[in-house]
């Protein structure tokens, strides 16, 4: 569905849901085990960590200020739709705070001012939506992860409009962007990405770089420094290096921060995976151009989207627009994963139109499981782990799963394999039970999904935001809580499956290094072919050295070495992938053993000489030489082979010149 930006338009809709009488829903109805605060203005539940989190504000004032503790338990998290068509003009949210949840503050019209303290890690879809005296906020650098949607954002639907091409009526949404909404934050962080994504003006409070705390342009044991030093001498650190230091992004700088940044200087991870840049990911490019086959029921085939005279779109329609995929879209609105004896045709199983699959698919998604839960389809159970027989009851989910993924795995080996499971309907109480038994079966065969019901909050939440979000049903009058509209295929399955399928594309083309560890002497030169999905062909690397001032690394991989000491050399591939290798630079050798001085050898027997030195000491090349090779050869490794009788000296050299030789005698 295409998005409608009018001023004008905008403005029509805000009077007409201003003057309309809003239902009063909360994120409440959500959870179990709600219970209400002792002060009277929380609904809250505890999770697993015994934390809490808020599902509805039942208080009274205006300005509100988050606790950062309810009845003893601390405050980690703002629920889904807490604050849903509240009347708050002002809040302020604590430290303790991480996460800001799906439409947490949705339809707070009146709503302008936002305090966010540092410690606040994601703002969730739709957090700050339809508020619309909201223009502004400031974002602390804490923050790694704003998803779509969060601010300067209005979304309404008129509903029950006639469609002359279909001949039926429906929704139509409105969408409107705020491009005077500022966003003030620091250069670097989510806040300025997603204020330019999002076409909003953004104002910068100064510039930090994570890890990089003296400024020097790279992330080094210098930076470790810094910050030990901070702890041990009580060496004050400046504002910006405060925030250049807090790698867990919760708001402080402690030990475990340093522990973050030796993780990543000893190559156990690489840049995208420090906390304050895992929010956003780099698009694969092994997934550009590849073909994609999509078998699922309505949601994948995009029933409710060909409104207006658009075509059907969904998640499948995004990721194959995304990548220029060739699309194969063999999917079916009504159809189960199960085979039905009665079933035939367009009516086809999942699982049948599956195992007719005759063409090579880079990518492949299956999706389904609704019609399975309408048509109470028998669940049956999985095999044991053991069982990979291929020869399962079909008739029930679990069966036609279990042969899905067994003909995937023998069939498509090398493709990217995804299962998609559907969002969460809140009418459905059967949905968990169907949903957890296919995660085991997609588990026992080592099948990855995307469960939208688990990762997101994405569900039939109000009328209101089903409305919005899903296609529009004339006899319900009102969204179907089933079929997503285009917008929410394209803003929330879409990114969804495309950041999965970018997690298996980046892990299937792993770079691996031959050698993990290299000892060196200072002042040498050293440089390693990485192998990039079993293979030593061009691909575009970004090149890193832990310490350059012991160890510098150009553009092609090449080392030169300058100080005694350890340094890490680390890879990244431009689809994420990464690799790194342990460099020990030592002092350069005074003198030089080799595992045999004399050796007594017969007419083609061979010999492994080996290098030994004093510790603190290397040399990384070494050359041989043979005074005499039609007695002796010798390779460049130190292998020695007796060819004819005779006497000869076999010379051992190292990188600065100091020798030792074997006499070798050949009978």
């Amino acid at each position: 569905m295409k998005r409608f930006v009018s001023l004008l338009l905008a403005a029509i809709l805000v009077v007409a849901v201003l003057a309309a009488v809003l239902p009063s829903v909360s994120g409440s109805e959500l959870f179990t085990d709600v219970k209400k605060s002792s002060d009277g203005n929380w609904m809250y539940m505890l999770n697993d960590d015994g934390t809490a989190k808020t599902t509805q504000y039942v208080g009274s004032a205006a300005d509100v200020k988050i606790p950062d503790s309810i009845d003893g338990a601390v405050l980690t998290e703002i629920g889904t739709g807490t604050f849903c068509d509240s009347e708050i003009e002002t809040v302020s949210i604590p430290s303790s705070v991480k996460t800001i949840g799906w439409w947490a503050f949705f339809n707070c019209n009146s709503l302008a001012k936002v305090n966010m303290q540092p410690g606040v890690q994601k703002i969730l879809f739709g957090a700050f939506i339809n508020c619309l005296s909201l223009t502004e906020v400031e974002i602390p650098s804490t923050v790694y992860r704003i998803d779509t949607d969060a601010f300067a954002v209005s979304v309404y639907n008129e509903n029950n409009v006639k469609d002359s091409s279909s001949k039926q009526k429906v929704s139509v949404q409105s969408y409107f962007n705020n491009g005077d909404f500022v966003i003030r934050g620091y250069d670097g962080t989510c806040a300025q990405s997603y204020a330019e994504q999002s076409y909003l003006t953004f104002e910068s409070m100064g510039s930090i770089s994570f890890g990089d705390l003296n400024g020097d342009g790279s992330i080094n044991n210098k930076d470790v420094v810094l910050i030990r030093n901070s702890f041990i001498r009580n060496d004050k650190l400046t504002v910006e290096q405060k925030l250049s230091a807090d790698i867990d992004c919760n708001g402080r700088v402690e030990e475990e921060d340093i522990s973050l940044l030796k993780n990543y200087l000893e190559g156990k991870c690489a840049y995208k995976d420090l906390l304050p840049f895992s929010g956003s990911y780099a698009k694969n490019t092994r997934l550009s151009g590849k073909s994609l086959y999509c078998a699922g029921d309505s949601v994948c085939k995009g029933t409710g989207t060909d409104i207006m005279g658009e075509k059907l779109y969904s998640y499948a329609n995004y990721i194959s627009d995304l990548y220029g995929m060739k699309l194969k879209n063999d999917s079916y609105g009504g159809i189960t994963l199960a085979k039905q004896k009665d079933k035939k045709d367009d009516m086809r199983s999942v699982e049948e139109r599956v195992l007719a699959m005759k063409d090579r698919y880079d990518v492949i998604i299956i999706e389904g499981g609704f019609n399975d839960l309408f048509q109470s389809i028998k669940m049956g159970k999985m095999t044991d782990k053991s069982d990979k027989s291929g020869k399962y009851d079909e008739y029930t989910t679990a069966g036609a799963l279990e042969k899905i993924c067994y003909f995937l795995n023998k069939n498509y080996k090398s493709s990217i394999k995804l299962f998609v499971l559907g969002h969460r309907m809140t009418d459905m109480d059967k949905q968990e039970e169907y949903w957890s038994l296919m995660r085991r079966i997609l588990d026992k065969w080592e099948i990855p999904y995307v469960d939208i019901s688990q990762e997101s909050d994405f569900c039939n939440f109000n009328d209101e935001i089903t409305d919005i979000y899903f296609a529009y049903n004339e006899k319900l009058k009102g969204g179907d809580g089933i079929h997503p509209c285009a917008y929410a295929h394209a803003n929330i399955y879409g990114p969804m499956i495309d950041r999965k399928l970018n997690e298996l594309a980046v892990s299937d083309s792993s770079i691996t290094f031959e050698t993990k560890t290299v000892n060196l002497a200072m002042g040498e030169s050293y440089s390693q072919i990485p192998s990039y999905r079993g293979s030593n062909y061009f691909v575009k690397y970004l090149w890193s050295s832990s310490e350059p001032d012991l160890a510098s690394v150009d553009q092609f991989g090449n080392v030169k070495t300058h100080g005694i000491g350890t340094a890490y050399i680390k890879v990244e591939a431009d689809d994420g992938s990464y690799a790194s290798y342990c460099m020990n630079i030592k002092n350069k050798p005074l003198c030089l053993f080799l595992n045999a001085s004399e050796l007594y050898l017969k007419p083609g027997e061979t010999f492994r000489l080996k290098e030994i030195l004093i510790n603190e000491t290397a040399s990384y090349h070494n050359s041989f030489i043979s005074t005499n090779p039609a007695v002796v050869s010798v390779s460049a490794d130190g292998v020695i082979k007796a060819r004819s009788a005779g006497n000869a000296k076999v010379v051992c050299k190292t990188c600065n010149g100091v020798k030792t030789e074997c006499v070798v005698s050949v009978e």
